[in-house]
């Protein structure tokens, strides 16, 4: 269940990247890592950092590394121990309020579903995915909650068939498209025939033909712009295709195979355009691969993969 935890998004609003390169350095085994000793007596200098360092303990300890102390420290392995379980149980809690928690249809970390709908229509869903249908009398409309999905309509004149995503609804006019939803933004593809895309509070409608594009979000619809239909559903190929898309990018798409947290210490590496094909079925080698074309040094540990800058002379 916590494979489906966004934990990437929780790190970012506790503001812990100071607390967390104490934990990454102590864990690392290298020589000048610092000492336990060190690192307790920076967390007593403030309450600031003591509770930076107990969130960032418990996201080290859920993510399955185990936080090793001298013997001396087993009264606080034993604190931590409680703090850990509530931490799981608050964990639980945060992801059973999310949209489509109960959907009919939620895959999960790097898992590829291919489902029939009642109706003989074919979807496809990407890796943490959460939908929910609706097929009874005139009505075919599905729920898109977060991630992304392909769908292949089955002909219809009397039952219209409702892609409903964010503030809009897609209606097929006899085709396949595909719709991803990330928060409040969603891009839309179409790769047969025609897609009508509505707003809610706004009577105008928009039609997307096949081979062209489209996103929107609260700030509204964007104009449609050609796609290569093929670069943009790789992913139903286990494969990720980028054309000089910034790194943060390619991470947040990565992350929904790669098991565990990947941090960027540096920000200004987000921005790093990125070009190539992304094979989903290793990432922890596909990361790897980064370092050979981008200035970045790639740290896989335990549940936790750290990008940083590479300041070495590239040859």
């Amino acid at each position: 269940a916590l494979d489906q935890i966004n934990v990437s998004s929780w790190l970012d609003k506790q503001n812990l990247p100071e607390t967390l390169q104490w934990l990454v350095d102590l864990h690392s085994g290298g020589a000048e890592a610092p000492s336990w000793d060190a690192y307790l007596q920076w967390c007593e200098t403030s309450p600031e950092h003591q509770r930076a360092a107990h969130a960032a303990e418990r996201l080290w300890e859920s993510l399955g590394s185990a936080l090793e102390r001298p013997p001396a420290s087993s009264r606080r392995l034993l604190q931590l121990g409680l703090v850990v379980a509530l931490s799981l149980a608050g964990g639980l809690s945060w992801q059973a309020e999310q949209p489509g928690w109960m959907a009919d249809q939620v895959t999960g970390l790097g898992e590829h579903r291919r489902v029939t709908l009642a109706d003989g229509s074919h979807l496809e869903l990407a890796p943490r995915t959460r939908v929910d249908i609706e097929m009874h009398g005139n009505r075919r409309v599905l729920h898109l909650y977060t991630g992304e999905l392909f769908v292949q309509v089955a002909p219809d004149a009397q039952r219209p068939f409702e892609v409903r995503a964010g503030r809009g609804s897609l209606r097929a006019l006899g085709t396949g498209f595909d719709v991803r939803r990330e928060g409040e933004q969603v891009r839309m593809v179409v790769t047969e025939h025609t897609v009508r895309v509505t707003l809610d509070d706004d009577p105008q409608t928009t039609d997307v033909e096949a081979g062209q594009a489209v996103q929107y979000g609260p700030e509204g619809l964007s104009r449609t712009q050609p796609v290569d239909v093929g670069t943009a559903t790789a992913w139903r190929r286990d494969k990720l295709v980028f054309n000089r898309q910034p790194l943060g990018d390619v991470l947040e798409q990565l992350g929904r195979y790669h098991r565990g947290v990947i941090w960027v210490r540096d920000s200004g590496l987000r921005d790093l355009p990125v070009t190539g094909i992304i094979a989903t079925d290793d990432t922890d080698a596909q990361l790897k691969l980064l370092q050979r074309t981008l200035p970045l040094r790639v740290r896989l540990l335990p549940w936790l993969t750290v990008i940083e800058r590479d300041a070495s002379p590239r040859q």
